[in-house]
């Protein structure tokens, strides 16, 4: 045969494992991050934007050591003086207020020694435009090493170095992509973290089944409903809403249920109870309300999208333009 090898199905399940782990949101960010650019994973609840920024962050310390990562949340009440600089009381001389710098110049310095990494989680719960105020210039890639003055400090030339490179999270459901201030959304890379129903068969430690239902088929029954009842798709489901550990039990998934997916799917739809009772039907009453009695596996059973029955091997399995697509039971097969 002249030396030729066959493609095996391992063969194939490997290459598409390596590309599916090349695109994922960590490689992407680790990508972007070393070229210089600012980076923001972007997606709804439980898409693991956060899980993916501290992969990033732990890669990082491993290889600039346990000072390299910084990190920092905000929130409605973060400021331009706690992220850049601002008047502070000074310990030391109490009814005195000195000059600090914030969170960015504090990691810019730090990158003059070691290439740091800042890592902004709930990048868009604050006003960044406000927060960041002169930075948003600067932080872009062909402004750094250009000197900079703030109002606080007029006559003192500052610089953001090359080494210091910013990686942020942000949950569209608060605020979605396109409502961010324009001149931020210039300065980013955004990595889109869309609900991943292929999780549940490959995260370490979860449960790819519970009580015979396939979580992949549960979330894709669930978020289905939600785009039927006019839902963008940045206020969807994450995977790790429905996260069961692999020993979990039935009662673990109605948990899961109660308090993490009728929660956010009330706030999604305002309570309108007719969609609600769309979305999860048979466990909501006419109020909108959430009837725990009603909150069984059975019902569960009834939200998974039904899937063809297997044809034998006689039967034409496709139409002749369609291509038949795995369910979620059929997934963790379909590479190989």
């Amino acid at each position: 045969m002249g030396g030729h090898k066959m493609t095996t199905p391992q063969d194939v399940t490997s290459v598409a494992m390596a590309l599916l782990e090349h695109q994922s949101p960590p490689s992407e960010a680790r990508r972007l991050l070393a070229r210089g650019d600012n980076v923001i994973l972007f997606g709804p609840p439980g898409t693991g934007k956060s899980h993916a920024a501290q992969v990033v962050a732990g890669e990082w310390e491993a290889e600039h050591g346990a000072d390299s990562v910084i990190n920092v949340t905000f929130h409605p009440a973060y400021s331009y003086e706690d992220f850049i600089e601002g008047f502070r009381p000074d310990l030391k001389n109490p009814g005195q207020f000195i000059l600090t710098p914030g969170v960015l110049l504090q990691a810019a310095n730090h990158a003059r020694k070691t290439p740091t990494l800042l890592v902004i989680d709930e990048i868009n719960r604050a006003d960044v435009a406000k927060v960041f105020g002169e930075m948003i210039t600067y932080i872009e890639r062909d402004k750094r090493e250009v000197n900079f003055r703030t109002a606080q400090q007029p006559t003192v030339a500052q610089a953001i170095p090359e080494g210091l490179h910013i990686l942020g999270t942000m949950n569209t459901a608060d605020k979605s992509v396109s409502l961010l201030d324009v001149a931020l959304r210039r300065r980013f890379r955004f990595i889109d973290c869309p609900p991943d129903a292929t999780a549940f068969a490959t995260a370490d430690g979860w449960a790819e089944q519970v009580a015979g239902i396939y979580l992949a088929d549960l979330l894709t029954g669930i978020n289905g409903r939600l785009g039927g009842v006019g839902i963008a798709r940045d206020r969807l489901v994450g995977q790790a809403l429905l996260a069961v550990p692999a020993d979990g039990t039935e009662e673990d998934l109605l948990d899961r249920i109660q308090y993490d997916v009728y929660p956010l799917i009330d706030e999604y739809l305002f309570g309108d109870a007719e969609r609600m009772q769309t979305v999860l039907p048979g466990i909501v009453d006419s109020n909108g309300a959430l009837v725990v009695a009603d909150l069984t596996v059975d019902v569960l059973r009834g939200w998974v999208p039904e899937t063809v029955e297997e044809k034998g091997p006689g039967d034409d399995l496709t139409d002749e333009n369609e291509e038949a697509q795995p369910t979620g039971a059929e997934a963790k097969t379909s590479l190989a």
